[in-house]
């Protein structure tokens, strides 16, 4: 079992302990107080480059997505709403348009993202769950466009699409040769 998988995530998913030093921990305790106080909550991930800030929001956002819908705490959770996978499925994308590889970090953001998760009731039930999402980026690195230092590279998004463009012509039988 691993530090970060799904039965490591359900033991944390209740209210009955107190802080225990963990990023699913965390990300409970706010939950926690959406749920018995109806207030918003904040979650900082703060660090220095490449201390797994971009990772640590997935979490965050897995646990809360997976803890709304019930699908960690019940035998028969609910299934994720349309909702819930749009958010999970959001950082990928994200990712791709803000982070590049620099000398320290293969996948370093090279932008700030202030995410927000709204909460509320989906249907009559009593719980709540994840019901929308915005998420703002801020301070894009845009010199790294046109500009890299030597080992560096611009964006993900651009060697992506150049690569399904490659990928395409080859399937086209345009693929060129090899030296």
């Amino acid at each position: 079992h691993g530090l970060y998988c799904p039965e490591r995530l359900k033991s944390f998913c209740s209210d009955e302990h107190p802080l225990r030093p963990h990023i699913f921990s965390l990300a409970n305790q706010a939950f926690q107080g959406i749920l018995r106080h109806g207030e918003s909550q904040t979650v900082l991930v703060s660090g220095e480059s490449g201390s797994g800030k971009t990772e640590t929001t997935k979490f965050v956002m897995q646990f809360l997505a997976l803890a709304g819908a019930d699908a960690v705490t019940s035998e028969i959770g609910r299934p994720l709403s349309r909702v819930e996978r749009q958010v999970l499925r959001s950082n990928p994308v994200l990712e791709a348009f803000g982070n590049a590889k620099t000398l320290r970090n293969d996948n370093s953001s090279r932008f700030g993202k202030y995410i927000e998760l709204q909460f509320g009731r989906e249907d009559a039930s009593w719980s709540k769950r994840l019901v929308g999402a915005r998420i703002r980026t801020y301070l894009l690195e845009k010199v790294r466009v046109v500009d890299q230092l030597s080992g560096e590279r611009s964006f993900h998004i651009f060697y992506q699409v150049l690569g399904a463009q490659a990928q395409a012509d080859c399937a086209g039988g345009s693929c060129p040769m090899s030296p």
